[in-house]
């Protein structure tokens, strides 16, 4: 009977210990892999920084630093507004070593076009929202063609104003039901 008890004692610590652990805010969970604008996403990293949690995806069978499409998603209980997370972001992508060569930016969205030190050229379009005191932002980052990056180097900024303008036209809806669909699930 004491060797009963006993065990029944280690139970019941190991199943307070599980229970407490699990009831532990670690951040929200993100899916392995989505779905995205017709293709498959797999995610690339994660991760937690000062109470924001992010994660990138890539398509299936490439690699973060090469890849077509990066779509990042963060989410912050930290910042009460969209507003707020996209000056975060912004401030973050200011002080990067990335070269930048052209960005537009309202409160809650840019676009913004440069050079990884990978070196990777990149157009990324980012939407920020917040619902229920939560931010989120949803950033599709596509690489640039070579072709491209020498035609709008030479040119003014509009080029890289118009390369701008077709992404949001293609892009801005998937972007937004990203962002709420993170919001929602929060």
């Amino acid at each position: 009977m004491t060797f009963l008890l006993k065990s029944l004692k280690q139970l019941m610590a190991v199943f307070l210990l599980v229970g407490l652990a699990s009831s532990c805010d670690r951040g929200p969970h993100f899916p392995s892999e989505l779905n995205f604008e017709g293709g498959r996403l797999e995610k690339a990293t994660e991760w937690s920084l000062g109470g924001i949690s992010g994660v990138v995806y890539v398509p299936t069978g490439e690699t973060l630093e090469a890849a077509s499409l990066q779509l990042g998603i963060l989410l912050s209980p930290e910042h009460t507004s969209g507003v707020e997370l996209h000056e975060w972001v912004m401030e973050q992508y200011h002080s990067s070593p990335t070269t930048q060569w052209y960005e537009s930016s309202s409160s809650d969205e840019a676009c913004k076009v440069g050079l990884t030190q990978g070196p990777r050229p990149f157009v990324a379009l980012q939407v920020c929202r917040s619902a229920a005191g939560v931010s989120a932002c949803a950033e599709a980052d596509v690489r640039l063609d070579t072709d491209i990056v020498g035609r709008c180097l030479n040119r003014t900024s509009d080029c890289w104003e118009a390369l701008c303008d077709q992404m949001w036209i293609t892009r801005r809806d998937a972007l937004e039901a990203e962002v709420y669909t993170v919001l929602e699930s929060r």
